[in-house]
């Protein structure tokens, strides 16, 4: 019996299923990537400007390496696609370098810098082999935009569970593996991702069984890099596209940073306890819902249920974005969630009900916009196809990628190099009421800078929902007079 629909509009729920199946696997690595910092800090045991110095180099040599990848993809055919092929062959490295990259070897610190540059380096080489031909996915699964939003959405749900238990989870996971095993945190963090990495190829491997490639471009011949990537760099849309998504991780990936450093250095008290195998323990002095708490229970209600929420934002803000537009939604969903987080630089840190309870607002409202800037650059795709008569999906997607990888070199090592400026040392005992006021301002404030240039870049993207039903019939009649759609079996 057919269990894909290979329908060229229809994709089936398991289709969709297994596409958002991906994003998790990649999101499992890719949330710990998010709180790098801090397992570098805390866990790893390098200074914060060694860290933040170690993840900008090396994120800014990944961005060149993701336009190759895309571009190759673009260029790759086999009897599975030109897509599919990566995510197969490449699952098996990418998970093993990840347990590696938060693996805390012990050496001494000058070789653990070393081996922090290598294996983050090879990791972050690897997420762009399998998740860069992943993205490109969607856009030839279905030439349907309403079905590419559907399957976003799925994507972007599968995204927010990944973060919820890696990104949210892992510090929880890590302590209760600390406790349980009696080994040190930096161990008990890398059974954790032992766990994930197992989960993660499972994951990643169901999502090639189970997907297709329908969507062939219209003149497979006129394939030229160079042309390709004149056209987007040319794409007025296309870079108004991509500063909007690297202000938007800028946005949440300076906020997600800081958040623990938040519940740890602010929230949280350091005491001292010989009897804990790393000799302190952060106390919060306070309850939620009757809840006693610690500094990882805090950071996962934040964390944990700001993930829950976002996919249920994803789930309802699909009506709005039918009504009112992708682009409009999402300036409205910059607005709102950035005087959330103004708010939390001048409510007292006692009141932990209100500040647990305005980030989850945070995360119900800029959440679900992940879903919007994915289904928007297939859009774009679209809109260039149009325009140029071929289609380098593959690179479009790859430039997604490349946007998210530029904010996040900058919003992960960003707020490192603020606290290193002001001195800041992990688990110090005598941190000063100072220092603790500047973990709370670099978490609520610097964040902005992302939400106000993002507001700024959408405003001048123009493809509305008129120009993206326009786009499709025009893309429909030039397959018509040219190629078939082929399905890549």
């Amino acid at each position: 019996m057919e269990v894909i629909d290979r329908n060229n509009h229809k994709v089936s729920v398991l289709e969709k299923c297994a596409y958002g199946a991906g994003d998790l696997a990649c999101n499992l690595f890719w949330g710990i990537s998010v709180v790098a910092a801090m397992f570098y800090t805390d866990y790893f045991g390098i200074s914060a400007a060694a860290a933040g110095t170690m993840m900008m180099i090396v994120s800014y040599i990944d961005l060149i390496f993701d336009v190759f990848i895309g571009a190759a993809a673009d260029r790759s055919n086999s009897k599975w696609g030109k897509f599919r092929p990566w995510i197969l062959y490449g699952f098996v490295p990418f998970v093993v370098i990840g347990f590696f990259t938060f693996y805390s070897p012990d050496f001494a610190d000058t070789y653990k810098i070393i081996y922090a540059y290598i294996t983050y380096l090879l990791f972050r080489i690897m997420y762009s082999v399998v998740n860069v031909p992943y993205g490109a996915l969607l856009g030839v699964i279905s030439d349907d935009p309403k079905v590419r939003d559907e399957v976003s959405a799925y994507r972007n749900v599968g995204a927010q569970i990944g973060n919820l238990v890696s990104y949210s989870m892992v510090f929880k996971f890590a302590g209760m593996c600390k406790d349980h095993f009696e080994v040190s945190a930096s161990t008990g963090f890398s059974y954790v991702v032992f766990i994930y990495a197992i989960i993660a190829a499972i994951l990643l491997f169901s999502c090639f069984y189970f997907t297709r490639e329908r969507v062939t471009p219209v003149k497979e011949e006129n394939n030229n890099l160079m042309q390709d990537i004149k056209d987007i760099v040319t794409n007025k849309q296309w870079i108004c596209l991509a500063i909007a998504g690297i202000s938007l991780i800028l946005f949440t990936s300076c906020h997600n940073t800081m958040v623990a450093y938040y519940a740890k250095y602010y929230i949280a008290q350091m005491v001292v306890n010989p009897e804990s195998v790393d000799a302190v323990d952060f106390v919060i002095s306070g309850r939620f819902l009757g809840i006693e708490l610690d500094w990882e229970l805090f950071y996962l209600l934040i964390s944990g249920m700001g993930t829950i929420l976002t996919i249920l934002g994803t789930m309802m803000i699909q009506p709005v974005v039918r009504i009112y537009g992708k682009k409009e939604t999402w300036i409205a969903c910059f607005a709102l969630s950035s005087i959330i987080t103004i708010s939390l630089a001048f409510i007292p840190k006692e009141n932990l009900t209100t500040i647990i309870l305005l980030n989850w607002f945070f995360s119900l409202i800029i959440g679900p916009t992940g879903y919007i800037m994915w289904s928007m650059y297939a859009d774009v795709a679209d809109d260039a196809e149009v325009a140029t008569g071929r289609r380098a999906t593959g690179l479009i997607y790859s430039s997604a990628t490349i946007s998210q990888k530029f904010g996040y070199a900058n919003a992960n090592s960003l707020p490192l190099f603020a606290l290193a400026s002001i001195g800041f040392v992990a688990n110090d005992i005598n941190m000063t009421a100072e220092t603790q006021e500047t973990v709370k301002n670099i978490f609520a404030l610097v964040p902005l800078a992302g939400s106000i240039l993002g507001i700024v870049a959408l405003l001048f993207y123009n493809i509305n929902e008129k120009k993206i039903a326009e786009n499709s019939k025009k893309l429909a009649e030039m397959k018509a007079n040219g190629e078939s759609n082929v399905v890549a079996k």
